[in-house]
């Protein structure tokens, strides 16, 4: 027992130094395969390399704004013929019973001159006459302007009377200038026989009834001194009794929708 303890004993001292100087190499020794430490991308700069530039609001184009439908000016037509163009679509009306003729009194006049002044400075709603008939100063010689008042057989405003019976059942045809001075021209007058011949045609107007403004109302000259109304009536006897045709130029009217408002008292 003795004996075992003192080689125990003699060993010790003889390998603690071995031991001592191996820890302290594997202190000093490269670590081989343990794990190396690693940046956490918590840790990592995240603008490495330079900020982005900062974001821009997307900017949209602004939007197109829809076209606006025009409406196109209103414009004449012009018909084959004076009959198809004196007949409104939707027929003739019953209702008229005379004829009235006025002058304009101006010689530069023109069927859009003399509906701005019926609407504009008198507040009608719209040319005063149902035909107005050219002198070729501003509107050509002889030919037929078609109002709105008779594409719609709609009542006159050319000849105010107690009863207003003229304007009510008179179709008012105007010759434009001013007869006071001298007499309308001659296809001025051979466009009114025709077309005075074909209304009392259709409407079933006596020729007795085909009157000038100041012959009903005695108040004026209108439609001039100048004018002679057995001429017009001598001129459709002339139609009757050889057949002579003569078909005028026309132009239709204006849409009637081009000025539009309340009828007031008529003149």
């Amino acid at each position: 027992m003795t004996k075992n303890f003192t080689r125990r004993a003699r060993f010790i001292p003889r390998t603690y130094p071995a031991l001592a100087l191996a820890g302290a190499l594997l202190a000093l020794a490269p670590t081989g395969c343990a794990e190396k430490p690693q940046r956490k991308i918590a840790d990592m700069d995240p603008y490495v390399g330079g900020r982005p530039a900062p974001m821009q609001p997307i900017r949209r184009p602004p939007p197109r704004p829809e076209p606006v439908a025009r409406r196109p000016a209103p414009q004449p037509s012009r018909p084959a013929s004076g009959d198809s163009a004196w007949t409104p679509a939707r027929g003739i009306s019953g209702r008229w019973e005379c004829i009235v003729i006025h002058h304009s009194g101006s010689d530069t006049g023109s069927p859009q001159s003399m509906r701005e002044w019926h609407v504009r400075g008198r507040g009608w709603d719209d040319l005063g006459y149902h035909f107005v008939i050219g002198n070729g100063v501003n509107y050509p010689d002889g030919q037929v302007f078609v109002g709105g008042r008779w594409n719609q057989q709609k009542h006159g405003a050319h000849c105010k009377t107690p009863n207003n019976y003229y304007n009510d059942h008179g179709i008012g045809i105007c010759l434009i200038g001013d007869l006071d001075d001298h007499p309308p021209t001659p296809k001025q007058i051979a466009t009114l026989a025709r077309l005075a011949d074909f209304l009392t045609q259709k409407c079933r107007i006596p020729r007795s009834k085909i009157h000038t403004h100041g012959g009903v109302t005695h108040k004026t000259a209108c439609p001039g001194k100048h004018f002679a109304l057995s001429t017009v009536l001598r001129k459709m006897s002339s139609y009757a009794s050889t057949g002579e045709d003569y078909e005028p130029d026309v132009e239709v009217a204006l849409d009637p929708e081009f000025v539009s408002g309340p009828y007031p008292a008529t003149p």
